[in-house]
């Protein structure tokens, strides 16, 4: 009894401790190198009212409600919103300047809802947002039975990844602290982006220790049925449990240029540590995500 005992607060200890160095690291990673119809509804950016408390200004009035007409079905997705001379006609009684109905387009435009199409016009955006769904994803019944987490994401929707790298490197000081390894550490870094139905929609690159992916297929271009979680169980590391860390924040220009994203559009920045039974940090996958192409969904009992 006294052996189990002592088994089980040496388990504790080696988890806080994880938790700890995952703590401390996740400042440095910062800057490194359709879900159901309720939810769709609520859009961001509805009911806005002054600083003041007051009436809301002009152009958001009439955001939102060209917002409210997209939702009632009235400009279905991928229909024409009309041209600008009409809506200034339409909303005459709010503003008849052009530069105050350019100003509400933008605000949708910002928040993913509408796009313009050169020599073409203003269109509802038809994109079906992925449901990205954390626990089922990461299940071990999942990645388990050689099924890529990635099939809970897309559905029937086409999957592609593309600008596939792996190499082996020395490991910075920030990431060696994380995984309990000394700086300089060999570490093989995967670094790919994944495109839904040819849109790019996240940059993800992950950290694996190089003893744990020596001679596994972490280290070729295909990992293998299950990827890489399947392939650290393979090796007597099964990840036991996970943390995801997340952060809203502006994209900076490379992450506009790589995931052809308008410069207005927050970016998700998503760091995500597996850990083994014994607590030890056995991989670590940082994200960055398109913020309008995605609903984050937590399911979890009570």
């Amino acid at each position: 009894m006294r052996a189990v005992t002592h088994r089980l607060r040496s388990h504790r200890i080696a988890l806080k401790q994880s938790s700890a160095r995952v703590g401390r690291w996740s400042s440095p990673l910062r800057r490194v190198g359709a879900g159901s119809v309720a939810l769709e509804r609520f859009r961001p950016g509805g009911g806005h009212v002054s600083r003041e408390g007051g009436a809301p200004p002009k152009y958001r009035q009439i955001a939102d409600d060209l917002r409210r007409r997209i939702d009632s079905g009235e400009f279905l997705p991928s229909g024409k919103l009309p041209a600008e001379r009409k809506l200034i006609e339409q909303y005459a009684e709010t503003s008849k300047a052009q530069g105050t109905i350019r100003q509400a387009l933008a605000v949708l435009r910002d928040e993913g809802i509408i796009e313009s199409r050169v020599g073409s016009g203003v269109y509802v955006r038809s994109w079906r947002r992925i449901v990205r769904n954390a626990l089922e994803r990461l299940s071990a019944e999942q990645w388990g039975e050689g099924r890529s987490v990635w099939e809970v994401d897309v559905d029937d929707r086409r999957l592609e990844v593309d600008g596939v790298q792996v190499e082996q490197l020395p490991v910075d000081a920030g990431i060696a602290e994380v995984l309990g390894i000394e700086p300089g550490s060999p570490v093989v870094r995967r670094d790919r982006r994944y495109l839904v139905e040819g849109v790019p929609v996240i940059r993800s690159t992950s950290f694996v220790p190089e003893d744990l992916a020596r001679g596994t297929r972490i280290t070729q271009r295909d990992t293998g049925p299950g990827g890489i979680y399947e392939r650290l169980a393979e090796v007597g590391h099964k990840p036991a449990r996970f943390r995801e860390d997340l952060q809203c924040r502006m994209p900076s220009a490379v992450e506009v240029e790589d995931l052809k994203m308008l410069p207005s559009t927050p970016v998700v920045e998503m760091v995500r540590y597996a850990f083994d039974s014994a607590g030890r940090v056995v991989e670590v996958n940082r994200m960055i995500l398109d913020a309008s192409r995605y609903l984050l969904r937590y399911d979890f009992p009570a």
